[in-house]
């Protein structure tokens, strides 16, 4: 197998990395490739400094020259070592990772959510750094659509007609003193959803807990979602607006490795509802 090499000078071999990985940037969104003229004007490289970079990438089969329009092209192999490390890892693996991330940097407890067969399934988890009160994990539950914040981003997808439908077949219980159970008051705040792009739930789901919801969005739908919670006394309201920015940013991370079609079995799970008593766990305590 080929290698890119790089030199060995102080900051020389990083900075031959960085351009190099610009330049991907850039074919990844120009199926029809680039030539070197505009690559250097769309850079603020020189055009010899970018033919030492693409001619060591070409060496390495990352990029290949059309010979008759000259421009450069992606080649497979980015592709085939994707794949592979996919194949390897699976869905699971490949969204670990930035939940992780999420999850310490806010310091919460962050799930991911898939839409399967017009429902809202939480799949994975990740915890944040160790705090003395957690929200009680959902992974394998099917997400009540109208006290989630995963469910009504899910449902702020859909047009009013359909949204109304979901919550018609689901039902409007109360599980909180604060889950809205009027269909109007509901139907009127998931076009506030729609406008901010992400949704936020304020002990709708149970007493004493928050989360902020973000979509997975591939292609003109969403797929699933990711979600922060944590305790009202850590969480005010205005702290989830804060986190938004950033979950949709993780949002936009998982759609770039999301397959085309995910569902509970890709990560080992069935499905079923956690409840105490017919109402969703409350956040517990941990020593």
């Amino acid at each position: 197998m080929t290698s890119i090499t790089t030199s060995g000078r102080p900051g020389i071999g990083v900075a031959s990395i960085v351009r190099a990985i610009r330049v991907l940037e850039v074919f990844a969104d120009r199926p029809e490739g680039v030539a070197l003229t505009r690559l250097s004007a769309e850079l603020g490289y020189g055009k010899a400094t970018l033919s030492k970079v693409l001619a060591t990438m070409e060496r390495g089969h990352f990029v290949r020259r059309d010979t008759a329009t000259g421009h450069f092209h992606l080649s497979c192999r980015l592709l085939a070592l994707a794949f592979a490390y996919a194949e390897r890892v699976g869905i699971p693996g490949l969204c670990a990772p930035i939940l992780q991330a999420l999850a310490d940097e806010t310091g919460e407890l962050v799930q991911l959510a898939v839409v399967e067969g017009g429902s809202v399934l939480f799949v994975a988890k990740a915890e944040g750094p160790d705090q003395r009160m957690r929200m009680v994990p959902l992974v394998g539950a099917v997400a009540p659509l109208h006290a989630t914040a995963s469910g009504k981003v899910w449902l702020a997808s859909l047009s009013e007609a359909a949204a109304a439908a979901a919550l018609t077949q689901q039902g409007l219980a109360r599980l909180a003193p604060r889950t809205i159970t009027s269909r109007a008051r509901l139907l009127a705040q998931l076009r506030d959803v729609r406008a901010q792009g992400y949704a936020i739930v304020d002990e709708e789901l149970v007493a004493g807990g928050r989360a902020v919801a973000a979509p997975v969005i591939r292609g003109d739908g969403v797929v699933g979602s990711v979600a922060v919670s944590g305790p009202t006394f850590r969480v005010p309201v205005h702290k989830l607006h804060r986190m938004a920015p950033r979950l949709k940013r993780a949002a936009a991370e998982l759609a770039a490795v999301w397959p085309h079609e995910v569902t509970a079995r890709d990560f080992g799970l069935g499905v079923r509802v956690r409840t105490d008593n017919g109402r969703p766990r409350a956040p517990r305590r941990h020593a």
